[in-house]
């Protein structure tokens, strides 16, 4: 692909590797445009791999009146659940209502009907009203103290890197050239007209250009500073958001709980044997590279979190924390108030920016991005675009009746392959269909069956189908969003870290002092994820070699 992108002259040049970068480049390779992806750093290892996982209308921005953007999330959020079953599944959310709380029971319930009426036919379930005495016996943990009743509501959840490294791959198979690692240093003229992006091979050393007849940003929180090249307007207001993670058993929830720390809302979820709480919404000025929570931020979370339920976290419980930058249009008010939609700017001529949007929204902020630079530059491109397939089309992995599939094929492999009940369910639930490109791996190497680390319901198979199928090029690439042992496993068992590097290795040529590196560059991202302890702020340590 690197190759491509020197010898070719393609309809579009997108810049930026993230779920909206990886969609804009799968929807035109799909109407059947020429498409090239340069991303500095991994597929999703921006904003997009750290949400809060979400895959939601957004009920709160009833409140703001924002109804077009709710319809438009709720309607993608359907989409979603039938395009990638394997990737987005329905969540239940418990809502309790208590004396102190901002609305009454009756605005949260005209709320919640205004939310499943704006979901229409692609629905998830009705919303109800429950009891104080049921909120508790489905919520023991929370604090009872001035509980009045609550609602059950639904919703949908993602692992977000998975599905914008899915996305990008599926660019990749539709034929668009995709790169990851390989960062946009300045611009192509030719003329007054942007005709291509100068680029530098953060790992292979080299540096060359991409030409193309449209070049479209898609850089996310770098927006600024990839306009900042041609001398185009600054245009975002980057906010900051952190999650933490805590064992289940310090705080046990059975749904999606949202709860508060004054006004801002914040949401605890249950993720297999963890708990994951977030997210803050801060002004951020930093370089969005360093983001990391730090010991004010986790304090902060751990507080509304203690407030809000009978239990005692502190900052010893937490095994684990993510933190991301928005790349949210600029606007007056409060950072929690500012508005999720997104906007397409045109120049200058030949560049387009699309900037702001949502997790949710991403392959409709596509679509229309793609008609957009198609209505204004599709007289100089070389094919004749067809129309927009990605309401329709499938994401790799993905089965018409999911549910009966996944059954079906764990049955296979705990009676067929021998694997364990939690690793089947796992192997299913991450890759769907795609399981099968995974097994692949063990029919050439018989080992490739054991686990990653003893007690890990990962496969060995899974590391080197990382590196050889889904251009995992470094070891935080396969343990951060290839999966998330990283956030959810024991991120810092050094021995699950050294197998997966050796045999990552053994598919790239790693030798034994790039072995090395990887495993220490690892560590020091573990380090930095966890540096809030020392009550030191991140993101002014060292950075991974």
């Amino acid at each position: 692909m690197l190759e491509r992108l020197e010898r070719d002259t393609f309809d579009i040049a997108v810049i930026g590797g993230g779920i909206t970068g990886a969609s804009i480049a799968r929807d035109a390779a799909l109407r059947g445009l020429s498409v090239a992806l340069v991303e500095k750093g991994d597929f999703a290892s921006g904003t997009s791999s750290r949400s809060s996982r979400l895959i939601h209308g957004g009920l709160r921005y009833l409140r703001h009146g924002h109804l077009g953007l709710v319809r438009e999330a709720l309607h993608e959020r359907g989409l979603l659940l039938r395009l990638a079953p394997h990737l987005v599944r329905p969540v239940r959310f418990m809502l309790p209502v208590y004396e102190d709380s901002g609305d009454s029971p009756m605005v949260i319930r005209l709320g919640l009907t205004g939310y499943d009426l704006l979901a229409g036919t692609l629905g998830i379930g009705r919303h109800h009203a429950l009891s104080r005495r049921r909120v508790l016996k489905d919520e023991p943990s929370l604090r009872e103290e001035g509980l009045l009743s609550g609602f059950r509501y639904y919703d949908a959840i993602t692992d977000d890197a998975r599905l914008a490294v899915t996305v990008a791959l599926s660019a990749v198979r539709e034929g668009a050239a995709a790169v990851n690692y390989v960062e946009a240093v300045s611009m192509e003229t030719t003329g007054a007209r942007i005709s291509g992006v100068h680029y530098r091979d953060l790992l292979g050393g080299g540096e060359g250009t991409v030409r193309a007849r449209a070049v479209v940003s898609a850089a996310g929180p770098w927006t600024n500073q990839l306009r900042s090249l041609v001398g185009a307007e600054s245009v975002l207001r980057p906010t900051k958001g952190i999650h933490v993670v805590v064992p289940r058993d310090r705080l046990p929830t059975n749904a999606v709980v949202p709860f508060y720390a004054g006004d801002r809302p914040l949401i605890a979820v249950p993720h297999g044997q963890h708990t994951y709480l977030g997210t803050t919404d801060t002004d951020w000025s930093g370089d969005p590279s360093n983001v990391e929570a730090d010991h004010e931020d986790v304090a902060y979370v751990l507080e509304a979190a203690n407030k809000s339920f009978a239990v005692e976290l502190s900052m010893e419980h937490v095994v684990a924390t993510w933190a991301g930058v928005r790349p949210l249009l600029r606007e007056e008010g409060s950072p929690s108030d500012v508005s999720r939609d997104f906007a397409i700017l045109d120049g200058p001529t030949g560049l387009y920016t699309v900037c702001g949007g949502k997790l949710t929204t991403f392959r409709s902020i596509a679509e229309q991005l793609v008609d957009h630079v198609i209505e204004r530059e599709g007289d100089r491109f070389a094919a004749r675009p067809t129309p927009c397939r990605t309401a329709k089309e499938p994401l790799p992995g993905a089965a018409a009746d999911f549910p009966r599939y996944r059954k079906t094929a764990i049955a296979a492999l705990r009676d067929g392959w021998g694997l364990p009940e939690e690793t089947a369910t796992r192997l299913v639930g991450t890759y769907g269909t795609e399981h099968i490109r995974v097994l692949a791996h063990a029919a050439r190497e018989p080992d490739a069956l054991r686990p990653l680390a003893p007690g890990s319901p990962m496969l060995a198979a899974e590391a080197m189908y990382a590196a050889s199928e889904e251009m995992a090029a470094t070891l935080e690439d396969f343990l951060r969003r290839r999966s998330d042992v990283m956030l959810f496993g024991d991120g810092g068992n050094a021995e699950l870290a050294a197998e997966a590097a050796r045999l990552m290795g053994r598919v790239l040529g790693w030798d034994g002092d790039e072995t090395r590196r990887q495993l220490a560059a690892y560590q020091n991202a573990v380090s930095r994820m966890m540096a809030f302890r020392g009550g030191a702020d991140p993101s002014t340590a060292e950075a991974p070699p």
